[in-house]
């Protein structure tokens, strides 16, 4: 099994499950950031609408509510924690949200 393969399958599958014509931005933890960056390069994710990487535990967000979120993080209780403080105000149109495995909408 190719996991590279694998791996972007399943990014992409997540971007598509997201819409068409939308401008998206994926919100991710230290790890899936770096998961993403080995799977994919800026350019490729900008042929599929995704302009904006945030990183859940930033801590400053602009109000963008033309923005599809994509959020793909691991299910840990910091992360958790993040998203909960993250739903009280969403600052985006729509937030999808994959837990690495654990998928809500």
């Amino acid at each position: 099994m190719d996991c590279l393969k694998a791996v972007r399958e399943y990014i992409l599958s997540l971007i598509e499950k997201s819409g068409k014509d939308q401008i998206k931005t994926m919100i991710l933890d230290a790890e899936t950031t770096k998961i993403v960056s080995m799977a994919f390069s800026q350019s490729d994710l900008l042929k599929h609408e995704v302009y904006l990487f945030e990183r859940l535990d930033g801590n400053v967000r602009s109000n963008m509510s033309q923005v599809v979120a994509i959020v793909f993080v691991r299910p840990t209780q910091e992360n958790f924690g993040l998203l909960i403080k993250e739903l009280r105000s969403p600052a985006y149109k729509f937030v999808f949200l994959n837990c690495c495995g654990f998928k809500y909408l």
